[in-house]
């Protein structure tokens, strides 16, 4: 398996020291994000990503994923930024679609990171039928994009994050069933299914088995007090050091291994959101995450 670094995790204003850092370190990858010279991927333009594409390039690494927040952009309180069954927003999004398809042909990056639609307000308690509708319509509008990548040689990656349609495995697992197309495909944030409540396990891995092409790793700490019977594992409280955290990350790591032994595994440790004790300096935590997962998987990236 081959590791990568999200390169504003690396904490560096400059674009190329980042790159150096990420090379320094032995990442074969990187995922792009933030922190490209004062540019995200979604305001970067065309000519600035060639030029540091040849950055990348020059360092020996390889662009694996451009992480968008653009495509149906998460909002995590207030309300939501568009009305998922807002023909206009799609269209918007196709857009968004193309100038990113474009940027990842700059990049030489096969992947492109986006959102399911979002989760509407007391989605959970939904009768069935109206969460089925939902559902469906997430399936369609997130396979349309997957034919339109296709025209463009690329593959969409959908994260799970808490505020979207697809938050956890199941949620995960039957949007590939539904969608079944060879260009639309899983980022796994595996702790960011323990935010949404369902605690990460094989069993809930088993949901999306085969379907993972890229993997953010990241630790977690849980709520003080927080195990009872319905939170056997107890509540995700904060990001943290992996190997230092409350989550046991082997079994899953060795399962990902077996099952989708081609997927990248990407660093994105939240650093920002770390408590004061844990913040030691982004390229050192980065540094033991790495060396963490290498321990586990017994491989040297």
């Amino acid at each position: 398996m081959k590791f990568s670094i999200v390169t504003d995790m690396l904490g560096k204003e400059s674009f190329e020291e980042a790159i150096a850092n990420a090379k320094e370190l032995g990442f074969d990858y990187v995922e792009l994000r933030a922190k490209l010279d004062g540019d995200t991927i979604d305001t970067i333009s065309v000519e600035k990503a060639r030029q540091l594409g040849e950055v990348v390039k020059k360092h020996g690494l390889k662009v694996a994923t451009l992480s968008s927040w653009a495509v149906n952009s998460c909002t995590f309180s207030g309300p939501p930024k568009y009305d998922n069954y807002d023909e206009g927003h799609h269209h918007e999004m196709t857009e968004q679609l193309r100038r990113l398809f474009d940027l990842a042909d700059a990049f030489s990056a096969p992947n492109v990171r986006i959102y399911s639609l979002h989760r509407r307000e007391g989605f959970d308690t939904l009768p069935p039928e109206e969460k089925e509708k939902e559902y469906q319509h997430n399936t369609a509008v997130l396979l349309a994009h997957a034919e339109h990548a296709q025209t463009r040689g690329k593959v969409i990656l959908v994260e799970n994050e808490p505020p979207t349609l697809a938050n956890n495995c199941v949620e995960l697992g039957e949007l590939m069933k539904n969608t079944n197309h060879p260009n639309l495909k899983l980022n796994w944030d595996i702790v960011n299914g323990w935010r949404t409540g369902e605690f990460p396990t094989v069993e809930k891995y088993e949901h999306i088995k085969g379907h993972v092409a890229s993997v953010h790793l990241k630790g977690a700490s849980r709520e003080v007090n927080s195990i009872s019977n319905e939170f056997s594992h107890g509540r995700f409280n904060n990001f943290a050091i992996a190997g230092e955290d409350d989550f046991e990350h082997v079994e899953i790591m060795t399962a990902l291994a077996k099952h989708d032994p081609e997927a990248i595994l990407t660093i994105d440790t939240h650093y920002p959101s770390f408590y004061q004790q844990d913040k030691i300096g982004e390229v050192e935590v980065v540094r033991q995450t790495k060396e963490f997962f290498e321990k586990i998987l017994k491989v040297k990236a």
